[in-house]
């Protein structure tokens, strides 16, 4: 049921909401897609905020109703519908070739492992991509960039961003703390 919902939101080009297995939701245009993963133009009070990506098993459900349909309208009546698509090739075959892809843009990216059990936020560039995990260069809100990676097991992966104005402004303005000297 899902994966038809998938292709037809994609064909469509409708604003859909994502409800998740770990009680969250995404909103978006669904701009890709396989059989293992989602890729979306996450939308925030009318306007484009950058992209997801998403493992289908963790989707339990995609709707575009009437709130869906008529968002689209404001999208457009905003100027915002022209901004949804994307310059930038992601492989979704796997995690190994998301993080490839990504990695080639030369973006940071939020890795986020959401059960509750976990609930970790990782942010920062894609320094090593193996079998199984993906290992990034961490960055702190302060723009403090930690001193060793944080390696990251694919099996925990909730949810990707990337290319989206939070992430690309606080890249701007990265930092090492000063060493301390004894």
């Amino acid at each position: 049921m899902i994966p038809e919902k998938i292709k037809q939101y994609f064909d469509k080009k409708s604003h859909v909401k994502i409800s998740r297995t770990i009680d969250k939701t995404s909103r978006g245009y669904i701009l890709g897609y396989s059989t293992d993963f989602i890729l979306v133009q996450e939308t925030d009070d009318f306007t484009v905020v950058g992209y997801i990506i998403l493992p289908v098993n963790q989707i339990k459900n995609i709707s575009c109703g009437k709130n869906e349909q008529y968002y689209t309208k404001v999208m457009i009546w905003e100027g915002e519908a022209d901004k949804i698509g994307i310059n930038h090739k992601i492989q979704l075959d796997s995690w190994e070739a998301i993080f490839s892809s990504i990695k080639k843009t030369n973006l940071n990216i939020i890795v986020e492992c959401e059960d509750a059990d976990i609930d970790t936020f990782t942010i920062g560039p894609i320094l090593k991509i193996t079998k199984k995990k993906v290992h990034i260069e961490h960055f702190d809100a302060s723009g403090f960039i930690d001193e060793d990676p944080v390696k990251i097991d694919f099996q925990d992966i909730t949810r990707v961003n990337f290319d989206d104005r939070y992430i690309n402004v606080l890249s701007k303005y990265l930092r090492k703390r000063k060493s301390k000297t004894k």
